[in-house]
């Protein structure tokens, strides 16, 4: 044990009703010697000297070890492979349709793909380092490596959410011709590129010099820093309201179309996924409130870290889902082929002719054909604003007539 915390113990034993039991019961279960001790022992000692007192103390009263690294490993891992999974699911559905080329929103949907991979990569590192453990059971090397990697990891954080923001806004400008409505859009994208800009820089240099961000817990280095908490729970409820924004932006337009109940239903539903990442968002801004004032922050900061991890995937999630609906709609009909190919080569033939019509004197054809910009995509699937349809489609009908006469 620390000589500082010793000669502490020494001095407030006596005064104790301990004085007289000196067993570990009766100190590891007396509330007002420890916390005499503790008042003690900050007087005295340095920060890492009063966590080697406090595992000392914790081994000797049987205080059983925590670890949770595991788990954090686990949804840092399989979160940044699943939402990877949806990346390239979303550029097998719609880059090769009518071959539409690469957009806005896909590039910056891989910029967001591609920051995110650190993150999952550091969440290996802090569990090996002691996140989700109690920090009196680690070295000081450890501590510290815990919050270097934590210090990298908000800013991609903060990028990530950013561009990820950014992205969904770019498919609506491609999805969206309305010029006033194109405007509000550039609005918000504004908003969120200075959101992301200045939170970054913030981030980045919220102590000086930037290595006291992760140092300055052992009261052994020099250097002053934000208030890091508050200037997190201004991001994260900035970060919400521009989620709410984002997702809420497109809800007037498309109540507005005209089409059945149950496809309008279908189409909102869709761009309202977004809520998930407002709920996970909401959920992470809680963590952030909860250790405010910790004394144990590797321990505390194991929810805050995996609410942001998972913040980070279902935002690509959430993104690449219209076109998952479009690879849905696609394998559908093969699904239902096969689960239907016993009702003979006529019933599957008759599910795809439905364009041709016969009759005995001959059969009329009919053409319908999409003029599609190549921007665009059957990802889109519905018009997502109110147009007349004869201007964007042409149709053309030919009526072929011939009579098949059969000679020996």
């Amino acid at each position: 044990m620390p000589g500082c915390s010793l000669a502490c113990f020494k001095l407030e034993i006596p005064k104790s009703t301990c004085a007289t039991d000196l067993t570990s019961e009766c100190m590891c279960t007396n509330a007002a010697l420890n916390e005499a001790v503790g008042a003690c022992s900050i007087k005295t000692c340095t920060a890492y000297e009063l966590l080697q007192t406090k595992n000392i103390s914790s081994n000797a009263c049987g205080v059983p070890v925590r670890d949770r690294g595991k788990s954090f490993i686990v949804i840092g891992i399989s979160g940044a492979a699943i939402a990877i999974l949806a990346f390239f699911l979303r550029l097998g559905a719609s880059l090769p349709t009518d071959g539409r080329q690469m957009s806005w929103d896909d590039a910056t949907m891989a910029v967001v793909v591609l920051l995110a991979i650190p993150p999952a990569v550091f969440s290996v590192f802090l569990a090996d380092n002691g996140l989700g453990r109690d920090m009196w059971t680690l070295r000081d090397r450890q501590i510290t490596n815990v919050l270097h990697f934590y210090f990298a990891g908000e800013i991609f954080y903060v990028l990530s959410l950013g561009v990820s923001k950014i992205s969904i806004l770019c498919f609506y400008l491609r999805v969206f011709p309305n010029k006033d409505f194109r405007r509000l859009i550039y609005g918000v994208m504004g908003l969120s590129m200075a959101y992301t800009v200045a939170f970054f820089f913030a981030t980045t240099f919220q102590c000086t010099p930037v290595s006291h961000a992760w140092y300055q817990w052992d009261g052994l280095h020099q250097g002053k820093c934000n208030d890091i908490h508050l200037q997190g729970w201004i991001a994260a409820g900035i970060n919400i309201v521009l989620d709410a924004l984002v997702m809420i932006l497109p809800l007037k337009h498309l109540a507005g179309l005209n089409m059945n109940l149950k496809r309008k239903v279908m189409v909102i539903a869709m761009f309202s996924v977004g809520i998930i990442v407002i709920i996970i968002s909401s959920l992470r801004l809680y963590t952030l409130a909860h250790f405010a004032k910790s004394t144990n922050i590797t321990w505390d900061y194991f929810e805050a870290g995996y609410w942001s991890l998972l913040e980070i995937d279902v935002s690509i999630i959430c993104g690449c889902m219209p076109a998952h609906r479009l690879l849905i709609s696609r394998m559908w009909p093969k699904i239902k082929l096969t689960f239907h190919s016993g009702q003979g080569n006529s019933d599957i033939s008759s599910k795809f002719s439905g364009g041709i019509r016969t009759s005995s004197a001959g059969f009329n054809k009919a053409v319908n054909i999409s003029v599609k910009p190549k921007t665009g995509d059957d990802g889109d699937f519905v018009p997502l604003v109110p147009m007349d349809t004869g201007n964007v489609q042409a149709t053309a009908r030919f009526d072929l007539h011939s009579e098949h006469r059969l000679s020996n």
